[in-house]
Parts: structure tokens; sequence; C-alpha cells
């Protein structure tokens, strides 16, 4: 893991209409590191991820990427961007109309560049490395939950990005496939270097797969540290959080 920043988030705000929704956050991510994000629900945590790859523009402040502020850059500047960091959706966001196959294949199709021996060659890698290399041929509608989730999975990382952020990966998986899921995210950093971006309300899934934690509290980054720093944190937010305690 490098020690200097793969994207730096400067006083980074966000407001949709009279809601002030991000207040000024301030966080470094670094390249090759599996960073969760924890909060409370309707704190930022998914309004924030989504100025990564510029889904949002922030309405102050700046975002640094390998040392380029993407927020001055212009649309049709972007594809480099959104080619370094993919996005796998709390629900798949799968297509029920194509096969699996095909469902991973879609970004790289909307990459004109690449010829179809090469397409192939890179959705049978990324079925491989969600151990579903004998499955591209059914459809949405065929396979389990936690198999979509590796679709989707496989749909992120198909177009070698550096980054992979994950919303909610473990919504309506039980805890024996919510595990696959954190295994297979944990294989891409090793294997890959990929960074893992992890968005999740699941404790012991942070605590398994983190190497550091960011919790958001109203907008704002409110701690950061190691799964043992969380652990033996005596603050009282950070305690009813990760005991379920309801806040006083």
């Amino acid at each position: 893991m490098s020690n200097n920043p793969f994207i730096r988030i400067c006083n980074l705000h966000q407001r949709f209409g009279n809601q002030e929704v991000l207040r000024g956050v301030n966080l470094d991510i670094f390249r090759g590191e599996t960073m969760v994000l924890l909060g409370k629900s309707g704190g930022g945590k998914s309004v924030l991820m989504k100025h990564l790859p510029l889904l949002l523009r922030p309405t102050q402040g700046e975002i640094f990427m390998d040392g380029i502020d993407i927020t001055k850059l212009r649309e049709r500047e972007l594809a480099q961007v959104r080619h370094k960091v993919g996005m796998m959706f709390q629900n798949g966001a799968l297509f029920d109309s194509l096969t699996l196959f095909e469902n991973i294949a879609f970004p790289l199709r909307e990459d004109r560049s690449l010829n179809e021996k090469t397409i192939r060659e890179r959705v049978s890698e990324a079925l491989a490395n969600v151990s579903l290399a004998d499955h591209g041929k059914k459809f949405p509608s065929e396979i389990s939950g936690g198999m979509r989730k590796r679709v989707a999975l496989a749909r992120a990382v198909v177009d070698l990005p550096d980054c992979i952020i994950y919303d909610e990966p473990h919504a309506g998986l039980d805890p024996i496939t919510g595990a696959d899921i954190d295994e297979l995210m944990k294989n891409l950093q090793r294997e890959k270097g990929i960074t893992n971006l992890v968005i999740t309300h699941e404790i012991r899934s942070a605590f398994r797969i983190a190497d550091r934690i960011v919790f958001m509290h109203e907008g704002k980054i409110y701690w950061q540290g190691t799964t043992a720093a969380l652990q033996a944190t005596t603050d009282p937010l950070m305690r009813n959080f990760i005991e379920g305690n309801p806040s006083e």
C-alpha cells in the first residue's frame, strides 16, 4: 500500500436544495487498501462515494486523483477517471434481458477500441475471478441473490479499474454468502492490487476485511483508524454504533 494518497478529498460540500448532505469532508484514500466506510443511514456515505467517479459534482471542494483535480474536468474529459473507478451497486443493477456474460461485457462494449476477442477474454477472466466460470449463459432470473452480487462484482472489475466502490455489498445476503463476498474483495486487493472502498452496516464484515475504517456522522468524517483502534475506542457515539445501542 502506497504512502501517497491515490485520492485526496478536500473540504467537500454537497447540497440538495436546502439540505446540506456533505459538510466539509477531508479524506485521503491510499492505493491498494481496503477502506470501510461506516455511519448511520443518511450520514452522507453513498453521496460521498458517488463523487469519486463524478456521478455527482460537489457544491464546493476538490477531489484529487493521482494529483489531478477531477472536479475541474469537463464531461468529455472524465472517461479516464471513470475507467479508474468501478462501482458495485447495492441491487446489482443487472439487465434482466441479458445473459450474465453479456451483463459483464456491457461496459467493455461501450469502449469502441476493444475487439471481440479481448472482450471475451476479459469477461471470462472476470467470471473466473468470482467463481462463476460455467454460468455465463444464464440469465439473472436463473441465479441466486449471492450469485447476482458476484456478477455485479465481475462487471465492476472487468474494466480493470484501480479501485472499486461497493455500496452495501452484503444487503440481502445470509452471513455465509456475505463472508464469500468479503473473501472475493480481499482476493482482488491481494492479487490485483485493487483499492476497495466499502460502504456497509455490517460490523462483522468491517472487522474482517478493513485495513482502515472511516466513520461518517452528519456529513463529516467523525473518526478513522484501524480495526484494533475501533475495538478499543471509548467514544460514546462509536461504541453505540458498533454495539447496536440506540443513541441517547
